[in-house]
């Protein structure tokens, strides 16, 4: 991967996200996640739009098993968001699979 599937962003919060609903057709639907809030900064369309100083974006990782991998990690920070390619719909999407908190310190 390239260091644009990479980035380096502020993360401010990270929580564990699991339990279960029930969708419109009355199936339960499970969710396991870990939700990891960063800091980012507006698109051009925001900014030309007024948009000024920065967004909070949540994004999960799958599993709210690896909360436990963060939990003693103190914030905010900065780390490397790891994505990986999920190809199984219809357009290929990033999915975030792993923090690197060390990365901020390389030279």
């Amino acid at each position: 991967m390239n260091t644009s599937q990479q980035p380096i962003m502020t993360v401010t919060g990270i929580r564990k996200a699991a339990g279960d609903f029930e969708d419109a057709k009355g199936k339960t639907i499970e969710f396991s996640n870990t939700v990891v809030t960063v800091l980012q900064d507006y698109s051009e369309r925001e900014k030309e739009q007024g948009a000024i100083g920065k967004k909070s974006t949540d994004y999960k990782i799958k599993g709210a098993q690896f909360f436990t991998d963060y939990m003693h990690q103190q914030l905010p920070a900065k780390a490397k968001m790891i994505f990986d390619w999920d190809f199984t719909g219809k357009t290929p999407r990033a999915v975030l699979i792993a923090l690197d908190f060390e990365a901020d310190d390389e030279p």
